[in-house]
């Protein structure tokens, strides 16, 4: 919301204030000029005593009627108390009397903002503006802000380009700005404007880690790993840098320092458990499974209700082909989290190995209802199908998800693989020649699945045709 709230807490006004709760305790009326009141509103504002501000702003209205900003007070109170009909019936009021006030705009903006009615607001904001030609600059920063703090960003971006405009290097403008385009996903912009500020302040650790979050986003790890080696150079307590850098760390496959970053994370914050399990993770990329069982049991035991240590400690038991003791860390990830597909999808894995079939099907196709644009899940349970001998079915599973992903090599070549199998050839042949046209290095990775295929002179042939 933008404040309207100037500061007036000097000597001056303790001292005004004081009288004032004197007269209070006294039961008495002393005369306060319109100054004073403002001045005694704004210190119950300050210290949020919206109760006591409302009583000042009733004494003021009877003592000064006719004072439009006493009534502006009172409506930016009631706007603080969420009484925002009450503020807005003051606001229109005084409007009439004093439309060229730009105040009165900028609160019925707050108003209508908060009631969530943003196009309204903007409407009241841009009134505002007109009424402002020497600070405008300053009015659009505030207007931004306003949108920026309910997470309308698109519209912030608006007021922000313009204030941008009146001054290119305003660093304050520039850094909302670039935020705002990271909230929307506008990574390029975000980079661009975040660099710029930079170069007008490269000593702000949270720019240098902000741009790090958008550098990790775009999968540029070294840009990201550069970005927060900078804000710690700045600022060695960033606690959420060292986060931020282990995770980027981890995303290069460098998991023995992103171990290290993650320990460095646990002096500073109090959510250890997900850390736990961020270091459990690493240390399974390493194969190193006790290690990594250790950490995902000291997650469990800090937040039993974190998914990720349960789902972690299922792969690790499963890799280890003890089934029935992943089955029960899969089943309870998958109670705390039903709509991750991944958890679904391990789910699946452990059951089509515990001979409950029906389940794996269940679970499988669970995974595939979730994310549907993910051709792995379609593929294992086609090629658990045709474990168990349904080429048909698994012909069909694949068929589905070709709808969803139409350019998957993977897909393609499993249709011509499993046609090959029923002796079609020609069908093989359309999704050999389909699969080629969009890329043929890998072909030859179809036997790596299909091994019972190397010694198909026909499948083979078509093969070397078409690649």
């Amino acid at each position: 919301m933008i404040d309207n709230t100037e500061n007036y807490l000097d000597g001056d006004v303790l001292t005004v204030v004081s009288r004032y709760e004197e007269m209070i305790k006294a039961n008495e009326l002393y005369y306060f000029d319109v100054h004073e009141f403002e001045s005694i509103i704004d210190h119950y504002i300050e210290k949020n005593k919206y109760s006591d501000a409302v009583k000042v702003t009733n004494i003021a209205s009877k003592q000064h009627p006719s004072a439009i900003s006493i009534q502006i007070k009172k409506a930016q109170v009631l706007i603080n108390r969420g009484q925002h009909l009450e503020a807005l019936a003051i606001l229109n009021k005084v409007q009439g009397i004093e439309s060229s006030n730009k105040e009165i705009w900028l609160l019925k903006g707050n108003v209508y903002n908060l009631m969530g009615k943003h196009k309204s607001a903007k409407k009241q904001f841009d009134e505002a503006l007109k009424k402002e030609h020497e600070n405008r600059e300053d009015l659009l920063f505030r207007i931004a802000m306003a949108f920026e703090q309910l997470n309308q960003f698109d519209i912030a971006i608006d007021y922000l380009e313009e204030a941008l405009r009146l001054n290119e290097e305003d660093t304050e403008v520039l850094f909302e700005l670039a935020y705002c385009y990271e909230k929307l996903g506008l990574n390029e912009q975000s980079i661009e404007t975040y660099s710029r500020f930079l170069e007008v302040n490269p000593f702000s650790d949270n720019a240098w880690y902000n741009i790090g979050i958008v550098y990790n986003r775009i999968s540029k790890f070294t840009k990201a790993l550069e970005a927060y080696e900078f804000a710690l150079a700045v600022n060695p307590q960033h606690s959420k840098a060292y986060f931020n850098k282990a995770n980027a760390l981890a995303n290069s496959g460098k998991f023995e320092e992103a171990i290290k970053h993650y320990i460095e994370y646990l002096e500073f914050e109090d959510d250890h458990a997900s850390t736990y399990s961020y270091i459990g993770e690493c240390f399974e990329k390493l194969n190193e499974y006790d290690q990594a069982l250790n950490y995902y049991e000291t997650a469990i035991k800090t937040n039993e209700k974190l998914p990720d240590p349960w789902f972690g400690m299922g792969l690790i038991l499963m890799y280890q082909d003890k089934i029935d003791e992943s089955l029960v860390y899969l089943e309870k990830a998958k109670k705390l989290d039903d709509e991750n597909p991944d958890y679904w999808f391990a789910l699946a894995s452990a059951y089509s190995r515990s001979q409950s079939p029906q389940k794996a099907v269940k679970a499988f196709r669970e995974a595939i209802d979730l994310d549907p644009y993910d051709p792995t899940f379609s593929i294992t349970l086609a090629e658990f199908y045709h474990q168990n001998e349904k080429k048909e079915t698994a012909i069909d599973v694949l068929l589905e998800s070709l709808g969803y992903n139409p350019d998957s090599t993977q897909i393609l070549n499993n249709l011509a693989a499993y046609y090959m199998l029923l002796d079609d050839v020609s069908t093989a042949e359309h999704y050999i020649k389909k699969s080629t046209d969009f890329e043929s290095h890998n072909i030859q990775d179809i036997f790596i699945q299909f091994p019972e295929l190397e010694d198909n002179e026909d499948f083979n042939n078509m093969i070397l045709l078409y690649s």
